[in-house]
């Protein structure tokens, strides 16, 4: 990463956007953290494996399912709490490295 880059902030890039912000904090979490990118190839596989599973979160319609359908869309929500998990650290460091750069902005930390 460029001097320039780590420098910038939200303000300076997505003052106008914060749910584009976010975005681009999970954006960066999907290519740089392989763990986070392997729940959601484990979510995708499962979702091929029992289909019924992904149609759960179809709101517009019913959903059926087996009992192996049920241990996996369990599986499927706890993967998901670890992804939002995950995303949720990711932003709160984006956070805190923002923080850095209002202060050095103020010239209070060089």
């Amino acid at each position: 990463m460029k001097a320039n880059e780590q420098a910038e902030t939200f303000i300076d890039r997505y003052s106008s956007s914060f749910e584009e912000y976010l975005s681009s904090v999970v954006n960066k979490l999907r290519d740089t953290d392989s763990e986070y990118k392997n729940i959601e190839e484990r979510i995708s596989n499962i979702y091929e494996e029992y289909p019924r599973v992904k149609a759960v979160f179809d709101l517009e319609q019913a959903a059926e399912l087996s009992e192996h359908d049920c241990k996996a869309l369990v599986e499927v929500l706890t993967l998901r709490n670890k992804l939002f998990d995950k995303q949720q650290e990711a932003i709160y460091l984006r956070g805190c490295f923002d923080s850095v750069g209002y202060l050095k902005k103020a010239t209070i930390i060089k």
